[in-house]
């Protein structure tokens, strides 16, 4: 009788999906949450660079590249994927600057909680993988349009009740589009990276 591992690749043609592993030692997941917080600063400064054109506010942009990396770093790294997020936030936050550090704590907050949300939802609801291992294309548009919408609905509800927009509806739109493809963008070249690297190993 052939070992269960033959056995196994007789009967599939497809090599099971790994999960990815947070880091456990407390190094790195130190370095793994500073990575995060260096990946939100750059792309939120090369956003500026690029299409400060596009900027209908100070809170409100039509493309937004930070928005890539919440999904990826919370689906990745769970809680310290969240924290990272929330330190780089707080720290490109202009509020600190023009509004004091109620709005930057809570506007950073919003975008730390709202990709630890869409994946808590998409795992309970729709019974899908909690990290990029396996994700077909369908489920990683949900995820895009779960994490694009976490996101947009409580910082717009926030952003009018603060005073930062006339209403509750006219940044969503906006807020969405940029979202939506950053993350689609980036979370189906990550997910074919790892199918890569799983292959291989």
């Amino acid at each position: 009788m052939p070992p269960p591992s033959q056995v196994h690749s007789a009967g599939s043609s497809r090599p099971s999906a790994r999960r990815v592993q947070t880091p456990k030692s407390a190094p790195a997941l130190l370095g793994a949450g500073v990575l995060v917080v260096l990946l939100w600063t750059l792309l939120f400064y090369l956003n500026e660079w690029l299409f400060s054109d596009l900027s209908l506010s100070k809170v409100i942009n039509w493309i937004f590249l930070p928005a890539a990396i919440r999904m990826l770093s919370v689906m990745v790294l769970g809680w310290v994927g969240a924290v990272g997020l929330f330190v780089g936030a707080l720290l490109t936050n202009d509020m600190m600057i023009h509004a004091g550090w109620a709005d930057a704590v809570v506007i950073a907050g919003l975008s730390a909680l709202g990709p630890v949300a869409a994946v808590k939802a998409c795992g309970t609801w729709l019974q899908m993988s909690e990290d990029l291992s396996g994700l077909r294309p369908s489920q990683l548009m949900i995820f895009s349009i779960a994490g694009a919408v976490f996101n947009v609905v409580p910082h717009n509800i926030y952003f009018f009740f603060s005073g930062h927009t006339p209403d509750i509806f006219s940044g969503m739109i906006p807020m969405l589009v940029g979202d939506l493809l950053g993350t689609l963008v980036i979370l189906y070249f990550a997910s074919l990276a790892l199918k890569l690297f799983t292959a291989r190993s």
